[in-house]
């Protein structure tokens, strides 16, 4: 799941969020809407406080097959 379909799902702020993880709005933005992907250390706490349902593999496009993503 995307990080920005989480907190949407959750109905989580990017402020409240980042008080879960230890950062800052700005810093959860990024990672949520702009693409870019968290160092190692915040893709763990990423993980642990969406219990798994969002997952480091999430932040990666992958290449698509017959119109669906490759597992």
């Amino acid at each position: 799941m995307r990080l920005s379909a989480y907190l949407d799902h959750n109905k989580l702020t990017l402020t409240a969020f980042g008080r879960l993880i230890g950062t800052g709005p700005m810093t959860v933005h990024r990672y949520a809407k702009a693409g870019r992907v968290p160092r190692p250390y915040l893709m763990r706490r990423i993980i642990a406080a969406t219990g798994g349902k969002v997952r480091a593999d999430d932040f990666f496009e992958t290449p698509k097959r017959n119109g669906r993503r490759a597992a």
